[in-house]
């Protein structure tokens, strides 16, 4: 028998029985759409987690720290400060898979402008290298490298103007207006100084000590918010903070032969835990969002083997369907089989027109269980969209669901195909 007459065949004996083969379709379409729907609920789960932790920060980035952590003889531990210099961060681009390296230096100060201020964490960086450790900025552009006149060019936090508050009031006083606006935005003047003596009229300050410069702070763009690691910072060119430093000695530490954390940039995400082992093992302490995100991964594969086999067992009971019909057919079939056997035909050809019925189920029901899959996604996803979580059918889910229904059918139609195989031809024919 050829492929196609078996083929032809096979559906002729389906549809010669239509309600039986459409409930066990049926079964295989809830079989197929309960575990696509539950599979597609933990990918989701895990494409939200991933999103939650790439809006912490780069997945690319490690944090390169000047201390690691040891273990004590007595089971505890404790930090040791080790030399993060110049030295060390040219030693670590040129790690493989590391695109680039990137020291940090912070400031503490405060932003002014008239009777309103507010505390500013200053950071200072290579602006070259800005663009390359996902700076991204909601306006304007990146500031110079230059101090001259007394004006500083910084980029300001997404909400830089809403934190103004008047530091010399008896209590909490936010610069807003009655219908709760900045009162401090774009257009106003802004001061930027080192000694908080400049600020609280309460505090004159050290007499013996010169009193801190107040410099012109000229804003030069605003960070986008979220979806870096820098979005809580001003951020100033490296060069700059550098020359504060100097002209404010009492009031800015920086120690250039020991940065206190330098960000890492690798070129493959896939490659981060393993760069980041390597620094360990130059004496660093190290830390990146891959090495949280691979913890929560782990526990979340628990959850997903969870909803998987919930789905499962939709599919089983399916399964138990499928061979139900097939061995029902059998008895049915029992006298047509063994004319068959009797005209000559191969064994393998009668195995074979059984399992390409079961194909046929298995693929019918895979087909429509997908798009019932979908439409029920669709649904959840309108429910859970408040929730965070979401499902999602990839292809890969999707193809995988339809091949893993066919072979379930096939598997579930072995057993019957092996025993119309064994049918006596003369005692099928005496069945009546």
């Amino acid at each position: 028998m050829k492929f196609p007459d078996m083929l032809r065949t096979a559906f002729l004996n389906l549809w010669r029985r239509k309600l039986r083969a459409f409930l066990t379709v049926l079964g295989m379409v809830i079989g197929t759409s309960s575990i696509v729907v539950m599979v597609s609920l933990g990918v989701g789960m895990r494409q939200s987690m991933i999103e939650s932790y790439a809006s912490m920060g780069s997945l690319t980035n490690i944090t390169v720290n000047n201390y690691r952590y040891v273990e004590t003889a007595d089971g505890g531990g404790t930090f040791k400060d080790v030399k993060l210099d110049n030295k060390a961060v040219d030693k670590i681009r040129k790690l493989p898979g590391v695109e680039g390296a990137m020291p940090q230096i912070t400031a503490w100060g405060m932003a002014m402008s008239g009777k309103y201020a507010t505390d500013v964490s200053i950071m200072g960086i290579d602006m070259e290298q800005a663009e390359l450790f996902g700076i991204k900025l909601e306006d304007g552009e990146y500031p110079g490298n230059k101090l001259a006149g007394g004006k500083v060019q910084m980029l300001l936090p997404y909400d830089f103007y809403n934190n103004f508050y008047d530091p010399n009031a008896n209590r909490w006083s936010p610069a807003i207006d009655k219908d709760g606006n900045p009162k401090i935005t774009s257009r106003s003047r802004l001061k930027l100084t080192f000694d908080y003596s400049n600020v609280y009229t309460n505090q004159p300050g050290d007499p013996g000590q010169q009193k801190g410069k107040i410099y012109t702070l000229v804003p030069t763009g605003r960070l986008a918010q979220g979806g870096n690691d820098f979005s809580w910072y001003c951020i100033m060119d490296i060069k700059v903070l550098e020359k504060l430093a100097k002209e404010n000695p009492n009031r800015i530490s920086l120690n250039k032969k020991n940065y206190n954390q330098v960000i890492v940039k690798c070129k493959e995400i896939d490659d981060v835990l393993t760069i980041k082992a390597q620094i360990e093992e130059m004496g660093f302490g190290a830390s990146c969002i891959q090495e949280w995100l691979k913890q929560s991964e782990e526990q979340l594969k628990q959850t997903q083997y969870l909803l998987g086999a919930i789905g499962g067992v939709s599919l089983l009971v399916a399964a138990i369907g499928i061979m139900n019909t097939m061995m029902m057919s059998i008895y049915e079939r029992t006298k047509e089989i063994g004319i068959i056997k009797v005209l000559g035909c191969r064994m393998s050809n009668i195995a074979g027109m059984f399992l390409t019925e079961a194909a046929y189920i298995g693929f019918f029901g895979g087909v429509l269980g997908l798009g019932l899959s979908y439409g029920l996604s669709l649904v959840l996803n309108n429910f859970l969209e408040s929730s965070g979580f979401k499902s999602i059918i990839p292809l890969y889910l999707a193809v995988g669901a339809l091949a893993f229904s066919v072979v379930v059918a096939l598997i579930s139609g072995l057993y019957p195909a092996m025993r119309a195989m064994k049918l006596s031809p003369l005692a099928a024919i005496r069945n009546e």
